[in-house]
């Protein structure tokens, strides 16, 4: 059994939990930040609030062992390592993709082919702008 004081808890289990702990909270700050810039107002915060307990767990055993240098770097590799979890998280769930709009008074059945044959998504109509007709391509 793994005692508190033990040394393989300290320098071992102690720096990995602390290391995962800060991929958990800054890979749900991405997404939280995200869905801020999105408007969901009512997830947001409650991702956040998980954020938060997290960061605070991971803070308070930093605090508890200031003499163990292998905390920090467990602190600062989870940070770095949340930001690629929290990148993959929103590419793989679509969370930061924009939408393009393109609106042209020229053929767009190129574009449109272009767009399809690269995987995306493509909706199309025409329109009536000031100058005449035109294409919107979304």
């Amino acid at each position: 059994m793994l005692l508190i004081s033990d040394p393989v808890y300290l320098w071992l289990v102690l720096p990995l939990l602390i290391f995962a702990a800060r991929v958990i909270d800054v890979s749900m700050g991405t997404v939280r930040v995200i869905f801020v810039s999105r408007g969901l107002k009512y997830l947001a915060p409650i991702i956040g609030f998980f954020e938060i307990i997290v960061w605070l767990l991971a803070i308070g055993q930093i605090m508890k062992n200031l003499s163990n240098p292998i905390c920090y770097i467990a602190y600062a590799g989870g940070f770095a390592m949340g930001n690629f979890v929290g990148i993959c998280i929103a590419e793989r769930q679509s969370l930061g993709k924009a939408i393009l709009r393109v609106i042209t008074s020229k053929d767009a059945a190129s574009l449109i082919e272009a767009l399809k044959s690269q995987g995306y998504g493509v909706t199309s109509f025409d329109g009536q702008g000031s100058t005449g007709q035109v294409k919107l391509v979304f």
